[in-house]
């Protein structure tokens, strides 16, 4: 049997796991020295409801290979095949970790572990979208190859409200010196090769933004119809003002809707408070 795994910092709702048959291995966060495992203890409305009332912005870690080992225990035995696909390993050791594990059950079970080079909703897409394809019947094979394909065309584009909490934790690459002075201003951030990196930064009302964030995603999307997911860190406000601003601006149609999901404590936790942005994929001959 092939069974589809990932982490939490894929924020993916619970309806949606549920629905899917997914495997989730839960990351933890650190608020002093209370931990909590996110999707299991600690969800997104109790994080941002708590976030304010603390002083600072809480730790974040990965679960150890020890954890991992017990997970895949937990469900695949011989003769089954878990694709297990992870936040990116440039943001995280979670992927390092599940290899760890893979390698010291390869005697027990088959584990693939895969690296994302994304985060949150974007892992998230990637992960349905190979649950999609094993739901079709597809080989493992063509599984992984849809994995890849997503991968390498996922658009994604988003905005913080400082990048001091990116920074502080080293979630992104170096800034071109344009981007010395945000006051007035957002950046607009996107994620290659595993790294968040800063590509503009817009003066302006949040309208401004909003147009940006859409313009960029049209410019590596085309006309093609679009799935599309927006994405906030207690921001839904901002959120729902995006998905009304894609509705428009996507006259090809969106493939299935648009979904708003919020941004999980994990991730939260290193955005900070305020993000919102998109995660679109083209879909051919929709």
């Amino acid at each position: 049997m092939i069974y589809i795994a990932t982490d939490s910092t894929a924020d993916l709702p619970d309806k949606w796991i549920e629905t899917c048959g997914l495997k989730i291995i839960p990351l933890n966060l650190h608020f002093g020295e209370e931990i909590l495992k996110e999707g299991e203890e600690i969800w997104a409305e109790e994080f941002y409801y708590r976030l304010p009332l603390e002083a600072y912005l809480p730790a974040t870690s990965e679960p150890s290979p020890e954890e991992f080992i017990d997970f895949y225990r937990g469900f695949a035995g011989p003769g089954d095949t878990v694709i297990s696909i992870h936040l990116s390993g440039r943001l995280s050791k979670t992927v390092r970790a599940a290899r760890e594990a893979a390698k010291a059950l390869q005697d027990e079970v088959e584990i693939l572990v895969i690296d994302s080079r994304t985060v949150s909703m974007a892992l998230g897409m990637i992960v349905l979208e190979a649950v999609e394809a094993l739901a079709r019947g597809k080989s493992l094979q063509e599984i992984l190859d849809r994995i890849e394909y997503v991968k390498e065309n996922l658009v994604v584009f988003f905005t913080v409200g400082d990048l001091e909490n990116l920074s502080r934790t080293g979630r992104i690459g170096e800034l071109p010196s344009c981007f010395g002075n945000l006051v007035n201003s957002k950046p607009v951030l996107t994620i290659e090769k595993g790294r968040v990196i800063a590509v503009d930064k817009i003066r302006g009302n949040l309208g401004r933004i909003h147009r940006r964030l859409l313009e960029l995603t049209k410019e590596r999307i085309g006309s093609l119809p679009a799935k599309i997911i927006v994405l906030h860190a207690g921001a839904l406000d901002e959120a729902k003002r995006m998905e009304e601003a894609a509705k428009e601006f996507f006259a090809a149609g969106t493939a299935g809707g648009i979904s708003i999901i919020p941004i999980g404590p994990v991730v939260g936790a290193h955005t900070g408070p305020g993000a919102f942005g998109l995660v679109a994929l083209a879909v051919p001959g929709e």
